[in-house]
């Protein structure tokens, strides 16, 4: 009995080092322009070796089974939990972060998702992949503004706009070493007037993000997007001016833990045809800023400091949209189709704990613009726009 236990013992003892050697960290470039930012520095991963190797901490011996290392500059290093708190505050959260493993442990992730594809790594270096599921909720409000008919320019009334967008992500590696992430999102947009200009109360939009994306481990990676999307008021059937089929594609270079290079495309389906540039660098030159020149969505963040276990950022953007919408008007035989372009500079705070982040940004929305596909239109002047929201 006692050699037979003893054989089982070896077996699964090579099993586990067997497993160790196959186990590997995937890091991300990205996931999206506005992708969550950590104050503290990325977890620490199965690649990576405790502070001081094999050899005991200065003036001590190892700690007893369980306790904490000491990093050289006196904060307390748990390889079992979040790094270390560069600024002092205290660790987000005890243990690990559900949200950060699949499982029990191992892999740990490297695209924490966000509604807009693109480009993503903390203030510390990439984050990891946030596999299995997450999501996000954000509210928006534009007060009512003055627009003008067009051609023409006659006053067409004032013109607001409610915002809620809700998506689900669920990433997961392949086993051919790729990422692959599924988002289901709706959209839903409240129009309130313009008076005297035929636009439905409401637009809804219902989509799925399908993303796959190389592992950030070397000085290449890419990622590629598919997004197809039912866009209308549903005001009557459908018609194929409903169905929107976006694409993308980015190539990445990450020469160093300070800059990150991104060079690609994005075709977007809207009322016209559109195919922008999906491009820009990224400059961390340390942990309290990131520089994020990008198109077509900007930012610029500064960590500010820790309130309780939240790290808080004042951060700013710039951002260029286009939405689109099937819709029924008063007066047009048949359905018609709206597209709003706009510009928005914002500035805003962002708190981030262990398995939640919240915002909250304000500022003005400029050059926006409404287009029939019946003909005509109508501007809109330049206002004020909120947004609040949380990932989790």
């Amino acid at each position: 009995m006692k050699t037979t236990l003893l054989c089982l013992a070896i077996v699964f003892t090579a099993g586990l080092n067997a497993q160790a050697t196959e186990l590997t960290t995937i890091y991300r470039p990205a996931s999206d322009f506005d992708d969550v930012i950590r104050a503290q520095s990325p977890t620490p991963t199965y690649e990576e070796s405790i502070p001081y190797g094999t050899t005991p901490p200065p003036g001590g011996g190892y700690p007893p089974a369980g306790g904490g290392y000491t990093v050289p500059d006196g904060q307390p290093f748990d390889p079992n939990m979040g790094a270390g708190n560069l600024y002092g505050a205290p660790s987000p959260g005890p243990g690990y972060d559900p949200f950060l493993t699949p499982g029990a442990g191992g892999i740990v992730d490297p695209y924490a998702g966000s509604p807009m594809p693109g480009y993503t790594t903390g203030l510390n270096g990439p984050q990891p992949f946030r596999f299995g599921w997450s999501s996000s909720l954000t509210f928006g409000l534009i007060p009512k503004v003055r627009t003008y008919a067009q051609p023409g320019g006659a006053d067409g009334g004032n013109f607001g706009v409610f915002e809620t967008d809700v998506d689900l992500k669920y990433s997961t590696p392949l086993r051919s070493g790729w990422i692959f992430s599924a988002a289901p999102e709706f959209d839903y947009r409240g129009w309130n007037g313009p008076q005297f200009i035929s636009l439905p109360g409401a637009g809804y939009r219902f989509g799925s993000d399908l993303a796959l994306s190389t592992p950030a481990n070397g000085l290449w990676s890419v990622q590629l997007g598919f997004t197809p999307a039912l866009a209308s008021d549903f005001g009557k059937s459908l018609s194929s001016h409903a169905w929107q089929f976006d694409a993308r594609v980015v190539l990445f270079y990450r020469p160093s833990q300070t800059w990150m290079f991104a060079v690609g495309a994005a075709y977007w389906d809207r009322l016209g045809d559109y195919i922008i540039p999906y491009a820009g660098v990224v400059w961390t030159p340390n942990d309290l800023w990131e520089i994020r020149a990008m198109f077509p969505k900007s930012r610029v963040s500064r960590f500010l400091g820790n309130v309780g276990d939240k790290s808080v950022w004042l951060y700013g953007t710039f951002e260029y949209d286009i939405e689109s919408f099937e819709v029924e008007r008063t007066g047009i035989a048949n359905r018609d189709q709206v597209e709003f372009q706009d510009y928005a500079l914002m500035l805003g705070l962002r708190g981030e704990g262990a398995c939640m982040s919240m915002f909250l940004e304000a500022g003005g929305v400029f050059r926006r613009r409404a287009y029939f596909g019946s003909g005509g239109g109508f501007d809109t002047k330049d206002g004020f726009m909120a947004r609040f929201g949380f990932q989790f």
